[in-house]
């Protein structure tokens, strides 16, 4: 068998190859590198782009409950204020509660006593010569809301209007709308129950007790 003979260009042929594998696989594994740093970087920039969409949504998201919040509470007051003008207007004008004739009428009516510490509001004070019909306006009138009435304001209106001592209390309630069983504590504890029918105003009772 005959050897082939290497000669020194042979040699610098094959570390000449081996030099340019070298240096390709040096250039792949820094376009490797360089396309795993451009990834990474890509990657962070993704997340930093969510975080600041994810917090703009929040912030948005807050901005509009909170927008919700003020509207709903404005409508709320805008309604309850809305039932008492129409109640006010609507008793104004006769001036009479069944066989009750009313000679003033006070609106958002408020007292406090530092002796007693206490202090309470009352929607309509209506009086004549005798008698007081104290007036609870809702827009829609809970249970619990005539059980405070009853139990509370009711009571410490003698306490803070000692002047009205010896007049007959009565108590009434008013309302465009009547949760369950609201209408029917009312007519346990004896109030006049107001209502609007149409455009006139409607006494659902007519059996009041007197405090």
């Amino acid at each position: 068998m005959k050897t082939k003979r290497v000669t020194v260009q042979d040699v610098l042929d094959i570390l000449a190859s081996q030099s340019a594998k070298q240096e390709i696989l040096t250039q792949q594994i820094s376009d490797f590198a360089k396309q795993m740093a451009e990834s990474k970087a890509e990657a962070e920039k993704r997340n930093a782009d969510f975080e600041a969409d994810l917090k703009k949504s929040r912030e948005r998201a807050d901005k509009e409950m909170r927008e919700v919040r003020q509207e709903l509470g404005g409508f709320g007051k805008s309604q309850g204020e809305l039932a008492e003008r129409y109640f006010q207007k609507a008793i104004q004008r006769n001036m009479k509660l069944l066989h009750v004739d009313i000679s003033e009428m006070d609106n958002n009516v408020s007292r406090f006593s530092k002796k007693l510490n206490l202090r309470e509001e009352y929607d309509l004070v209506l009086t004549n010569s005798d008698v007081v019909i104290l007036v609870e306006i809702k827009h829609k009138l809970r249970s619990e809301n005539v059980e405070k009435f009853y139990s509370q304001k009711i009571p410490n209106f003698r306490r803070l209007f000692p002047e009205k001592k010896d007049y007959q209390i009565l108590g009434a309630v008013a309302a465009f709308l009547f949760e369950e069983d609201s209408q029917e504590l009312a007519e346990k504890y004896g109030f006049f129950i107001l209502t609007k029918a149409n455009k006139e105003l409607e006494i659902l009772n007519e059996n009041y007790i007197s405090y």
